[in-house]
This record gives C-alpha cells, structure tokens and sequence, in this order.
C-alpha cells in the first residue's frame, strides 16, 4: 500500500461538521459586518439608522473583512497556509494602525479607502477646527478593535500548530478576546466611564463587540477536536458538567454583580455590603449550578458504569466470537488504524494484536494483485470511504510480515454507531491455498477422466469401423454403421460436457450441432427455438442419443428423407424445473403404420427418457409426419421409476 493510502478522505461526524459549519457562518458575518460599515461611509445605508461609527473607520471595516476571510481559509485544510498568511498581515495591519492613533499620524489608509468628502457625513464633527476628517476619524480609532485585530492574527497564525505550545498560545488569545468582550459589555452595563480607553476597559463599537465574539467563537469551533472546543463537545462526566456550568460561570456573576451594584447605586447598601451580598449570592447560586451539574455527573457516572460492565461482558463474548471464527479478522477505527485482531488473523498475516494496535491497516493488511503484482485498494479502506460492504473477492496475494505470499479472499465492511456516525471498519479474509490445491488436482481429475473416456470412444469405434471393414453381410454392416453413428453422437456429447468442464451441456448447442448437417440451401427446411437451456450432465448423454435416433429416424424416412420436408424443434421450460421438448416433422415421405412392435430405436428413448430420468414421452404419426413430445425433470427425481423393458435389435 502506498503512502498515499493514508491521505484518505474520511466521513466527519455531526459533531464536527456542526462546528466547521457554524466556524464559516461566524467568518462570512464578520465578513458581512465590515462590508456594512463600509456601506455606512459610503453613505449607502443612512447614518441615523444604523449603530454609531465612531471608532470604527474604514481601515477597522477592511481589518475585520480580513479577519473573515482568514477565518474562511482556515475552515479548508487545503488552503490554511493562506489563512495563516492573512494572520500574520492582520497583526501587522493591526500594529500600523494602532502607531497612527498613538502618534495622530494620517498614513492616507482612510481616505484611500473612502473618498475624503465623504468622511465628516457618518463621523462626529472634530473638537479641533484645526484638524482634519481624515486625521480625526484616523485619531479616533478605537484601540479595542485594533488590540483584537492582533490577537486574533497571532492567534490565527498559530492554530492547530503541530507544536504544542503555539497551539495552546492560541488557545489562550482567543480566550482573551473573548474576556475583553466581556469586559466591555458588563462594564458598560455597570456604568463604567471607557471614554478615556482606560486599560483594560477599552471601548468597543457594536460592530466590534459583534465582530470579536463571531471570530474568537469561530476559531474554537473550526478546531473541535483540539483545546477548549473539544472540552466542551467531549462525550464523558467532565465534558458534561463543563457543558452544565459554563452558562452558570458566564452569566450568574455579571447579573448578581449588576444587581448589587444597583443597590449600591439607590444607596440601599454601602458598598461593603453590596460586596457581601455580591460574594454570598455568587456562592449560593454557583453552589446551585454545581450541585445540579453533580446529580447529572452521577447518573451519567452510573449509566457509564453499567455500560462498562456490560462492555466488559460483550467484550468477552467478542474476544471468544473472535476466536472461533476460522476467518481472519481485523478491525479498525475511523482513521484506518487497526483495532484488534483475532488469532487467525494473527497467523496469517505475522501481526501479534499488541504490534500491530494503534498501525495503519494498509501496513499490517498488505495485499497485491495476483497477476500484476501491483497493490490492491484495501476493503476496510474502502469500507471507509464509501460505508457500503465490499463483496469478497479473489486473486489478490497477502503479503506476510516476513515477505510470504498467500493466496487470499477478502471483503470490508463499515461499522456505523446508533447515531448514524462512522466507528470504523471491519476486514474478513481467508486463506485460500489448500481450496486452490483441491481445485487443481479437481481439473486435473477431469481433464484425466476426459482423456480416458475420450479414449475409450475412440477404441470403441476403432473397433466397430474394424468389424464394419470385414463384415460381408449387408445387415451386419448396417448395424455397424448405426452403431458408429450413435458413438459419435456420445462423443459429440462428452464434447460439450468438457467444454463446461461436466458442469452441464447447451440444449441449443446440441440440436444445433445435431442438425447441422442436414441444413443445406435447397434442402430441407429446419426450425430451431428455444430458450439457450443449460442441461445437467445426467440429462446430457441420453438426450443426445434420443434427438440421434429421431434425426436418423427422419433422414431415413421422414422430414429430413425430401428436400421439401420440414423439421420444427421447440422447447421450452415449465414449472417444477421441467424441459418440455417438441420434435414435429412435416412432409414425411411415407408415414409408418402404427404396430403393437417398438422399433430399437424408439425402445432406447423410451427407456432413456423414462427409466434413467423420470420423464415423460408422448409418440403420434401424424398425417404430416412424426410428432414426439419430450417431459424431461432438469433435477434428479427421487420417485421410484418403473423398470425397463429390454430393448430388442432388430432381427437380422
């Protein structure tokens, strides 16, 4: 298996495609905010109507606009080095502009972006005549929105790195920008003075308290298998009393402390006792959430207890299932990774279960092309991909851990959870060298019996075409003759039972090759219709001889005897499994009178076709000509059939 094989697409479960989804909603918002406020100076949308921009110049709008397009890159993991590269222009961006409002410089960002005419419509007149639009909007730009345009570029550079510690460091920025938020937002509800942009309440527009908390959110969720989002999605106790007192932690402070502020403000506590109040409350009401979370982490703890007992107990019913199964057998997880293996398994491929735990499949599970030697798609792989069963299949060689081929079937087969997501994988496959061995002493079996019968028939009728040369009787010569004729037809038979190696003959092919002879242009007229019906070989031989007889029967004097006689040959199936044959002959020459005497040829049917297989045979002579009708079972019967009557040569 080549390295490619690792590279493998494979099914996300809800959980993720929940958060990467709402990781793009949040990033195309942003988007979408910075593309208004561009709007408002513009003068596209009325600057009554919509929230002050103050602090927010078009400089901040086209920040944020990148910010969202860095947060949409991030999302594709083809494309994250290109959000990593908006990360580090963002914080570089967000250190210019945070320079020209600390110095009062005017680097032209603005009145690039937006027409200097159009400035003052949207933006509060300046407190200095003196100073221009431009450098006053430039002046006036908020250092909230430039401290988060900084820390979300740094923390964009370094999501997911494969280092530990940046990736924590990221972790930990966006947690930042989520505290100044929340800084500004209770401190605005508490009546804190942020005009001076005293750290760290420094002020926020609407935009940029909107902007910051889709983005700092929308990187914790483009990262649900890492830090905190894995936290809080995590499927166990701690993850659900997390999930149960997170809203308790973020909302019971800020609304206690605003009431006891409030108390404080109408002067019904002094504020060292609306810190009391504060501090008792916070107690009593987090102690609520925790007590409330505890109940949930027990029975949830309990339910996660039952179900490990019952999990040992499958376990061990699996581990001895496992065991018994003479295939061999190797599951995975979602990755491909390989799970456990049972004993057979183990001796097939050379893996003991602890080595190979935890490896890629396609190392363990090595298999190639019989023929072309190239490698073969792995089923569990592809059980993966597609969550559909493969179908076992041949011709592919298991390569050993020690480099021994063997000849292998195998099939995949996806294991999907209650939920509907994707647990992983499941390979069977056997060894088939000794089924390989049988079959090849089988076919060498047959084609021994073919030689011998072969050559029996040719002895056979060496000896009847010897006795044929020194008979001087002309009866005798006639019935050599018949009797050659008839080996030839066995022979014509055996021929087609070796080319479906004995497992059944083509009616269609046998009347073809039967009549063959007799169909000339200008002579006389054969029909053949049917369905291609596959005879079993007890059939074979015996209905070879029968549609012999009638074909010599009806050169000699019916249908086939005159160049205007016409030959009809139908068949058909029936229910049961039966073959129902009709054999109608039109333009008879002479039409033998009906007698109490069976010809030898009509005895041979007769006993052939009822006798050895339990059929039926339905004789008239017509006015046309000869009329046989044919009930043949396709199966063996197990009724008791009458004996048969001997058949009588005819007399010399």
């Amino acid at each position: 298996m080549t390295a490619a094989s690792s590279k493998i697409v494979l099914p996300q479960s809800k959980t993720v495609q929940a958060s990467e989804t709402y990781a793009r909603f949040a990033a195309v918002s942003v988007c979408v905010i910075g593309e208004v406020v561009l709007a408002a100076w513009l003068g596209i949308f009325p600057a009554d109507a919509m929230p002050s921009l103050v602090g927010m110049p078009p400089a901040a709008a086209l920040g944020l606009i990148l910010a969202g397009l860095g947060l949409v890159c991030f999302t594709f993991r083809r494309i994250r080095f290109a959000a990593r590269l908006i990360g580090v222009f963002l914080a570089l961006f967000g250190v210019l502009l945070l320079g020209q409002g600390a110095l009062g410089l005017d680097l032209g960002l603005d009145t690039f972006l937006i027409p200097n005419e159009l400035l003052p419509q949207a933006s509060a007149p300046p407190a200095d005549e003196t100073l221009p639009s431009a450098a006053f909007v430039a002046a006036r730009i908020s250092p909230g929105i430039l401290c988060a345009l900084i820390l979300f570029g740094i923390a964009l550079l370094y999501a997911e790195n494969a280092r530990a510690a940046p990736s924590v460091l990221s972790q930990v920025l966006t947690l930042v920008l989520l505290a100044q938020v929340l800084l500004v937002v209770t401190g605005r509800a508490y009546g804190v003075d942020m005009s001076g942009d005293a750290f760290p309440f420094m002020r926020l527009t609407a935009y940029g308290v909107l902007s910051i908390v889709l983005l700092a959110t929308g990187l914790i969720a483009a990262s649900p298998e890492r830090g905190v989002a894995s936290a809080i999605f995590e499927q166990s106790p701690a993850g659900e009393m997390l999930r149960r007192l997170l809203p308790g932690i973020l909302a019971v402070p800020p609304v206690l402390g605003w009431f006891a502020r409030q108390a404080e403000i109408h002067a019904l506590y002094d504020s060292a006792a609306a810190l009391v109040i504060f501090a008792v409350a916070s107690i009593v009401v987090l102690g609520v959430f925790a007590w409330t979370a505890l109940g949930a982490v027990r029975r949830a703890d309990s339910g996660r207890q039952v179900a490990l007992m019952d999990l040992r107990g499958q376990r061990e019913w699996l581990s001895t299932t496992l065991g018994s199964i003479g295939d061999g057998v190797i599951a995975t997880d979602p990755s491909g990774s390989v799970l456990l293996l049972n004993r057979v398994a183990e001796d097939l491929t050379g893996w003991t279960a602890a080595e190979a735990r935890g490896r890629p499949i396609w190392v363990v599970f090595r298999v190639v092309d019989e023929e072309t030697r190239k490698p073969v798609d792995d089923p569990a792989l592809r059980a993966l991909r597609e969550r559909e069963v493969s179908r076992m299949e041949a011709g592919a060689m298991l390569l050993t851990r020690d480099d021994k081929e063997l000849p292998v079937e195998h099939s995949g087969a996806p294991i999907i959870g209650q939920d509907g997501s994707l647990a992983g994988a499941v390979l069977v496959f056997r060894d088939v060298t000794e089924r390989r061995r049988i079959a090849q002493r089988q076919t060498m079996l047959v084609g021994e019996l073919n030689h011998r019968v072969k050559n029996a028939l040719a002895i056979v009728q060496s000896l009847v075409q010897a006795s044929l040369r020194q008979a001087k009787d002309p009866t005798t010569q006639a019935m050599a003759r018949t009797l050659a004729e008839r080996l030839r037809a066995l022979h014509r038979a055996h021929d087609l039972l070796l080319e479906s190696q004995w497992s059944g003959a083509s009616l269609k092919a046998m009347v073809e090759r039967e009549l063959e002879p007799y169909r000339r242009e200008g002579g006389p007229k054969v029909v053949i219709k049917g369905p291609d019906v596959l005879l079993p070989p007890q059939c074979t031989s015996i209905l070879a001889m029968t549609l012999h007889e009638l074909a010599t029967n009806a050169v000699k004097y019916g249908a086939l005897s005159q160049n205007t006689g016409q030959l009809n040959v139908a068949w058909k199936t029936q229910r049961g499994n039966r073959l129902l044959l009709v054999w109608e002959e039109k333009g008879a020459s002479s039409v033998p009178k009906a007698s109490g005497r069976k010809g030898f040829g009509t005895q041979l049917i007769d006993q052939g076709i009822r006798h050895n297989l339990g059929g039926e045979t339905k004789t008239e002579f017509r006015k046309a000509g000869l009329y046989v009708e044919l009930n043949v079972p396709l199966k063996p019967s197990n009724e008791p059939r009458a004996k048969a009557e001997p058949a009588q040569a005819p007399a010399a």
